[in-house]
């Protein structure tokens, strides 16, 4: 009989802690119903921006250090010899069917690799291979144009350093419009499209004063000054409406617009004197992507454009790097 209280409080404590642990928001126990919790809204991207690059500038990031604020995700803890975590948009949408690679270093150098796809809560879990691991792919495939195109995740952080698989690794991703990768990208190469989120465009041309009898054909004169104009269609990403005029002094023969927020835009060229130029998309991705692009190929004064991705598969996106090749438009003067 004297036992019955003790028993009592022994019940009741053990009853309090599951009750503890079932509020505790850092369980792992939530994979199937997580919390998401309150969203901030999606950042206004909108207005317009003006760059005037010099005679030897060769590119430019028309978003500059601009970068969205992260989604609010369910928590989570790492698991002993996993890579658990969630993908979701800017908005706190879970993403289903996102690609995670991670793989180890084995003997002798070679790799042991796992991968996964995220469920319907956006959800993902894959079991790390023995040994010193790393992610090597994060990609969402979206439907683009009239194709697909692969997009890079940002983790979540931006940090997809190596990490001890005995320990695991709670990592979440999202899906961006633009805003900076990769830094040892930008510092190596500033003018590479993988050091940021947002799409680029590479433009060429030639130099040759009228009368020239070098001069190729629609060459354009010394001294002159290109005038481009990005305008969103209204089928971006996320909403942005932000148009982007960059002038460019001829003396440098070609630069490198990176970092448009992803979308549809009207782009058009002139130069600073009112001609308008022809614009022509050149290079292998013309027949390699043909949903993406120049649209038409050939057009004077303006056209369409679609960004060209590096792969259309979730499974070709590399976390933490743009995933938008240039697409390759060369300007002319016209007959």
């Amino acid at each position: 009989m004297k036992l019955r209280p003790i028993l009592l409080i022994i019940f009741l404590a053990l009853f309090s802690c599951k009750e503890d642990d079932a509020e505790d928001p850092s369980n792992n126990d939530n994979e199937e119903n997580p919390s998401w919790g309150e969203q901030t809204p999606v950042p206004n991207v909108n207005g317009s921006a003006t760059f005037t690059l010099g005679g030897s500038d060769s590119y430019v990031n028309v978003m500059e250090n601009a970068t969205p604020r992260m989604p609010n995700f369910p928590k989570i803890k790492a698991k002993e010899g996993k890579m658990v975590g969630f993908v979701a948009d800017l908005a706190g949408k879970p993403l289903k069917g996102a690609y995670i690679g991670v793989r180890s270093t084995i003997i002798g150098g070679s790799y042991s690799s796992a991968t996964a796809e995220t469920d319907e809560n956006g959800y993902y879990e894959v079991l790390v291979p023995h040994g010193a691991a790393h992610i090597w792919a994060a990609g969402y495939s979206i439907n683009y144009g009239t194709g697909k195109a692969a997009i890079g995740l940002c983790p979540e952080g931006g940090n997809v350093e190596s990490f001890e698989s005995t320990k695991g690794l709670a990592k979440n991703f999202v899906l961006m419009s633009y805003g900076l990768a990769d830094e040892d990208e930008r510092a190596e190469k500033p003018w590479s499209s993988g050091g940021y989120f947002g799409g680029s465009i590479y433009i060429s041309y030639d130099l040759g004063d009228p009368g020239d009898i070098w001069a190729s054909e629609g060459s354009l004169p010394y001294d002159s000054e290109i005038e481009i104009k990005l305008t969103p269609k209204g089928e971006t990403l996320y909403g942005e409406t932000k148009s982007f005029t960059i002038k460019k002094q001829v003396e440098n023969l070609n630069f490198t617009i990176n970092n448009i927020p992803v979308g549809l835009y009207t782009i058009s060229a002139k130069l600073k004197d009112g001609r308008e130029l022809k614009i022509r998309q050149i290079g292998p991705n013309v027949s390699l992507y043909p949903h993406h692009g120049l649209k038409p190929k050939e057009a004077v004064g303006s056209a369409d454009v679609w960004f060209t991705p590096m792969g259309v598969e979730a499974s070709s996106g590399s976390p933490n790097r743009g995933g938008w090749r240039p697409v390759d438009i060369k300007v002319q003067l016209p007959k």
